[in-house]
């Protein structure tokens, strides 16, 4: 299950308006965002509901949920996996290859 109060909350700068922009400050920034993707999907695979997966907070304080479809779960891992082989973390993916050929 996962503990909602571990949702990170993650700043983002309103000048960074392209995706490519988005992904990259992510993989920079924000190891406990991937990390999340992993403890979001295995605890709904597990049965567990869907709840917010991360709150996007920008700079006036405004917050917003983000939430992962589970018909987003296998592009999200991807991109998971390629930050994790970027710092080299190759148990953490393994479990998500499990993940995804879970699905």
């Amino acid at each position: 299950m996962i503990n909602e109060e571990n949702i990170p909350r993650i700043h983002v700068d309103p000048d960074i308006l392209t995706k490519p922009d988005i992904d990259l400050m992510l993989k920079a920034k924000y190891d406990v965002f991937y990390r999340r993707i992993v403890e979001y999907t295995l605890s709904v695979i597990e049965g567990g509901e869907e709840h917010t997966l991360a709150i996007i907070v920008d700079r006036e304080g405004v917050e917003y949920e983000m939430v992962l479809p589970y018909n987003g779960f296998e592009k999200s891992l991807n991109k998971t996996i390629e930050y994790f082989e970027l710092i080299e973390e190759y148990e953490t993916c393994d479990l998500i290859k499990q993940i995804i050929k879970s699905l």
